[in-house]
């Protein structure tokens, strides 16, 4: 008793030892007991990094539609066999106005990695177009759901860099018609990846966007945020000394909350959009409608029916793309020409633009300030009916071929023969448009076009004395 009494007097004589050792076997007994200090030991896995990722949709172009409405459901990218939502609200987008180029439809921290292609579910689309032999206008409805798999050519590495997914439509090779006169649709899709830095322009396949229209809800002193009718979220764009403001605004002071905006910006390193230009036509409480004329009342004209491509206001739904906009015009309604692109001078004509010179077939962006629109819900084919208080005349897209090789800055003329089908000769009866080529039309991948090449070109269409001309804005081939 003694030995085991003198073996505990050094634990009794010291107690803060004592509680000492206690603790240290405490938690090496724990360390031992969940792997610590041994090769078992596995540390957690990092959470991969996100970078900003803008998803584009565009149109290789059917050009016997008026316009071509789907409803996307869901869009995934695929990382080896993980699927990344990039689009998972059911998002509207009308394709004949994106003929030979792109738009954005979502803006999303995406993260890194190597993505091998991607999955489009289309719920549903609207067809408008000119039966060829009646020539009355045509609506028809594809039900999907309608998914497309769509592997890229080579893995895209998404890194720090923010990049632009662009997914080209190729419509003319995806629909067909079935002996009933119905529709179907098998997606067939061509994809390409830009990346974009500040200072580098705004090409819509780098990031770039022109002329993107939305109604502005939210307002800082040097950044705005835009709802858009065709897109999945809101999307931010950033102010500099440089960006330009027209129409209702000459500053940015002036830009507020509910107005009605067409921006062009560019995608920066960093991930966000910087605005070169920025215009609006609504104010607060207005409606814009955009999209082809195809009929006239009155010269000057009263009454315009267009079929709807875009729009922008409280009271605009979606359903209203593909259908007819009915446009009272009066004495009072402004006419403008979007000339940011094109250049005007040194023509062998002044374009003209009002009531005694608008025309089927032009493609125009209604205004209307009235707090009182009258828009109804859709019946039938038809939208409603609003009143302008502006009419823009808006660039617009046409497909042929040329009799004269198409060189980079250079000036000339060409006649563009449209292709066989298409929705503005059944429309107007013209299958031939006269091209003005000017120094700055930008001439896509700066190379030039053989004569009788197949070419897609955008500009501002006039009717001069009978002549169909357009003054081109791009041109390239098809």
């Amino acid at each position: 008793m003694k030995l085991a009494f003198s073996c505990c007097r050094p634990w009794s004589r010291h107690p803060f030892q004592t509680i000492a050792i206690l603790l240290v076997s405490s938690l090496l007994a724990v360390l031992t007991a969940c792997g610590g200090g041994s090769s078992s030991y596995t540390p957690p896995t990092p959470v991969p990094s996100s970078t900003t990722v803008q998803v584009n949709l565009g149109d290789g172009p059917a050009d016997g539609m008026l316009a071509f409405s789907m409803n996307v459901s869901s869009m995934n990218l695929m990382n080896n066999s993980v699927s990344v939502p990039v689009i998972s609200a059911t998002t509207p987008v009308e394709m004949i106005s994106r003929l030979g180029t792109m738009e954005p439809v979502a803006m999303v921290a995406v993260r890194q990695g190597s993505y091998t292609g991607a999955t489009i579910t289309i719920a549903s689309c609207n067809i408008t177009y000119l039966d060829p032999t009646t020539k009355a206008l045509t609506q028809k409805t594809i039900q999907g759901p309608i998914t497309a798999t769509i592997p890229f050519s080579s893995a895209v590495t998404l890194g720090t860099t923010p990049l632009a997914f662009n997914f080209d439509l190729d419509l003319e090779n995806s629909v067909t018609m079935d002996n009933t006169g119905n529709f179907q649709l098998s997606p067939k899709f061509h994809t390409s990846v830009g990346a974009q830095g500040a200072g580098n322009g705004n090409g819509a396949r780098y990031g770039g966007m022109q002329q993107m229209m939305g109604v502005v809800n939210n307002v800082s002193s040097n950044s705005f945020s835009i709802i858009p009718l065709q897109a999945t979220n809101t999307f931010t764009f950033m102010v500099n000394a440089q960006t330009q403001f027209k129409g209702n605004v000459t500053a940015m002071s002036m830009v507020r909350t509910g107005m009605g905006v067409l921006v062009t910006a560019a995608l920066q390193p960093d991930g966000t959009l910087l605005a070169t230009r920025v215009r609006s036509n609504m104010n607060a409480g207005g409606i814009m409608g955009g999209g082809i004329i195809t009929n006239v009342v009155g010269k000057p004209a009263t009454q315009l029916s267009i079929v709807m491509q875009n729009g922008a206001g409280a009271s605009v739904m979606t359903s209203y793309l593909s259908q007819i906009l009915t446009v009272n015009l009066t004495p009072d309604t402004e006419y403008e020409i979007d000339s940011d692109r094109v250049t005007l001078t040194g023509l062998p004509f002044t374009p003209v633009f009002n009531a005694s010179n608008i025309y089927a077939g032009q493609s125009v962006l209604p205004t209307s300030e009235s707090t009182g629109i009258t828009v109804s819900g859709v019946s039938g084919t038809t939208a409603g009916t609003i009143t302008a208080s502006n009419v823009r005349l808006q660039e617009q897209g046409f497909r042929g071929t040329t009799d004269k090789v198409i060189t980079p800055a250079s000036s000339q003329s060409f006649v563009l023969t449209l292709l066989p089908g298409c929705a503005f000769t059944t429309l107007t009866g013209a299958n031939t448009i006269l091209v003005y080529q000017q120094t700055t039309t930008n001439v896509e991948d700066n190379t030039s076009i053989a004569a009788g090449a197949t070419l897609r070109v955008h500009g501002l269409l006039f009717n001069n004395g009978g002549q169909w001309v357009l003054i081109a804005s791009t041109i390239a081939a098809s």
